[in-house]
């Protein structure tokens, strides 16, 4: 009895087809884990790409309206690839004398509400330095994320806060809202 269980130790013939039966299922499980780690990490780069993308077009405009901010949307839901649940809000943010914030305008797209001044109190501490007078545009996008597989990772939402400052002559970009007058002093929140 000793020599065969010696001689079942020894034997190495189907050493390698028992090996691949028990490393198959780990490497394939691995490989789709990478895949899936992957397609999230591309998903949010990709999104704060096109964020700064969009803040940027928006910073180098005079003037911008709801169907514009909607063709933006629908540029990053392409860029993204396969991802409808997209959505963004861009406001325009003064620093008035009084040292206050003050929303000068805001489009936003899908279910998300368009930013109103009062709503500006929990940001401030997320707003750079301003002196009295200038403006930053606010450019917000929030992208559901649902992994293909599952492997750990929950369903994620990629919020982006990009903030940048008017590039154009006027040093403000208005937001045509279908009421708005057009001049130096332009301000879509005043009543």
């Amino acid at each position: 009895m000793k020599r065969l269980i010696t001689r079942f130790w020894s034997e190495t013939s189907a050493a390698v087809a028992f090996e691949a039966v028990i490393l198959f299922p780990v490497l394939a499980l691995a490989w789709i884990g990478s895949f899936a780690f992957f397609d999230a990490y591309r998903t949010y780069n990709t999104s704060v790409k096109a964020t700064y993308t969009i803040a940027d077009l928006i910073s180098r405009q005079e003037e911008v309206d709801q169907a514009e901010i909607d063709g933006m949307r629908n540029m990053l839901v392409s860029m993204i690839r396969g991802n409808d649940d997209v959505q963004i809000r861009v406001t325009q943010i003064l620093r008035s004398t009084d040292d206050d914030y003050r929303v000068d305008g805001s489009f936003a797209t899908g279910t998300l509400a368009e930013l109103a001044t009062p709503n500006l109190v929990p940001l401030e501490d997320r707003l750079p330095a301003m002196a009295a007078g200038e403006r930053v545009i606010l450019v917000e996008s929030y992208i559901d994320y649902a992994p293909t597989f599952d492997v750990g990772l929950n369903d994620l939402t990629f919020d982006n806060f990009i903030l940048t400052r008017p590039r154009n002559s006027t040093t403000q970009v208005l937001f045509d809202d279908g009421t708005t007058v057009h001049g130096t002093d332009h301000d879509d929140g005043a009543t």
